[in-house]
């Protein structure tokens, strides 16, 4: 299979010099991300769930019911594909629906007890690091925090 990043160094030569290597930034961020499914899946998987539906396991707060639109925002999809995980997520006792007080024809999902505690246990597999990560020098597991903090802290990643 050929990666993103590969191909993005098929399609351009990679010098040394640092404007270069700051111009590779990008793409290799991209990369990184691409990566992550593999590792998204595999944790998910671990609890029988899809990645979508360990994403909305995971994006429901326990404490606090939400109806099936914010939950469909969160996904970054439309309030109809919602449906299907969810029918998955109830099926296995892992979220219910229930008719919000303000007006019953909205849809709230609240974890179940069960459901908690197989998102605890997720959301603890998603903050163990990767061995890969781990392995990297604590500086440089700093600069990248910092680095990432500041992009989060930006939020100019919108088009």
């Amino acid at each position: 299979m050929l990666s993103t990043f590969k191909l993005f160094d098929m399609m351009v030569s990679v010098k040394d010099d640092a404007a270069t290597k700051a111009d590779v930034f990008w793409p290799t961020f991209v990369e990184f991300f691409f990566a992550t499914k593999d590792w998204w899946v595999a944790i998910c998987a671990e609890f029988d769930l899809t990645p979508a539906q360990g994403h909305a396991l995971r994006v429901i707060d326990p404490d606090r019911p939400v109806p099936m639109s914010m939950l469909a925002e969160a996904l970054l999809c439309d309030a109809s594909n919602v449906t299907g995980i969810v029918d998955k997520l109830e099926s296995r006792g892992l979220i219910a629906r229930q008719g919000a007080d303000h007006d019953r024809r909205v849809k709230q999902l609240a974890v179940t007890e069960r459901g908690r505690r197989i998102r605890d246990q997720l959301v603890a597999a998603i903050m163990t690091p990767p061995p890969a990560v781990l392995s990297l020098p604590a500086d440089v597991r700093t600069r990248l925090t910092d680095l990432i903090r500041a992009l989060l802290a930006d939020r100019g990643l919108n088009r």
